[in-house]
């Protein structure tokens, strides 16, 4: 199953490199995240912080491909009974491809799968499938710097591991 996400995801990067010929247009966006553990997860984990890098390329006038990775820290819980002994949260390294669409102005929604390398901590590890679907803004500062801000799920198929998390990004 991981060689075939990570063919598909390959591939899947090869096309829209081919397609964006045409547009060269890149933008790298790069920016701190929050989350917030969802579902089963949160029985675990709390909150996490992180950092996401992320290339958008040009394949139409309002639709982007995107290549995604960045790093996610989580708080572990205190375990119940055990008087103040705390889980580790889990470290979570998503490689996600996916695409951008502007719906009007600077708003857009995104999709993005891919895999996620999940360690450090005793409930979860391993390798998972990831997606992310996104709500988001790009707007222009009074001095013309790009900022994004992103409002996403991040969900994984492993152990029912999901989180609601905020992003906000600098656009180069």
């Amino acid at each position: 199953m991981k060689r075939i996400i990570l063919f598909a995801l390959i591939s899947f990067c090869t096309s829209m490199m081919a397609m964006a010929q045409d547009q060269p247009k890149f933008k790298f966006i790069a920016g701190p995240e929050l989350s917030f553990a969802t579902g089963s997860f949160s029985d675990n984990s709390s909150f996490g912080i992180g950092a996401t890098g992320q290339i958008d390329i040009s394949l139409q006038e309002k639709l982007y491909g995107t290549l995604t990775s960045g790093i996610h820290f989580f708080n572990g819980k205190s375990i119940p009974g055990s008087g103040n002994s705390k889980t580790t949260g889990p470290t979570i390294i998503p490689v996600r491809a996916g695409v951008k669409y502007f719906v009007v102005g600077g708003v857009y929604t995104a999709f993005q799968m891919g895999v996620a390398f999940i360690s450090n901590n005793i409930f979860y590890n391993g390798t998972a499938f990831a997606y992310s679907p996104q709500l988001g803004y790009e707007f222009k500062t009074k001095t013309g710097r790009g900022v994004d801000a992103t409002f996403k799920y991040d969900g994984y198929s492993k152990n029912g591991i999901g989180a609601i998390g905020f992003r906000l990004a600098y656009v180069f």
